[in-house]
């Protein structure tokens, strides 16, 4: 016996009903924790616990005592990336070789512009600086 398409059509709408029950219970179910958790956790007087913990975040490596350092060393290294950065708009680094040939060239100037950059990398890396690959 073969399903009809009403009676797969069917199905599909039942499933639909369904996710979107879910979906709009779901969020309720979550808010009625959270207030039930509040009611809890403040509810007892002679609780004391640290509700709000501060984010510690990462000083910025461009401005302060760091920048000494990695300002200059960010210049050289975009100075460096540039004709690897040229030379990857004439010969892309990825593809399929058999289709575009250009790759055959691309590819090793795309990892010795890696290898060219590897000493920045580490400098900036060492003060905190976000990494200047292309």
């Amino acid at each position: 016996m073969q399903p009809t398409i009403s009676n797969l059509a069917r199905i599909a709408v039942g499933v639909g009903i369904l996710a979107t029950a879910f979906s709009f219970s779901l969020p309720a179910a979550a808010h009625r924790a959270i207030h039930r958790h509040h009611h809890l956790a403040y509810g007892r007087p002679l609780t004391v616990t640290k509700r709000h913990h501060e984010i510690v975040t990462a000083p910025d490596p461009f401005h302060g005592p760091a920048a000494i350092v990695t300002a200059p060393n960010a210049v050289a290294a975009t100075i460096v990336s540039l004709p690897f950065r040229a030379a990857a708009v004439v010969f892309p680094p990825y593809g399929n070789p058999a289709a575009d040939p250009l790759v055959l060239i691309g590819a090793p100037l795309h990892a010795a512009g890696y290898v060219a950059e590897f000493p920045f990398f580490v400098v900036g890396s060492a003060f905190g600086a976000p990494p200047n690959f292309y």
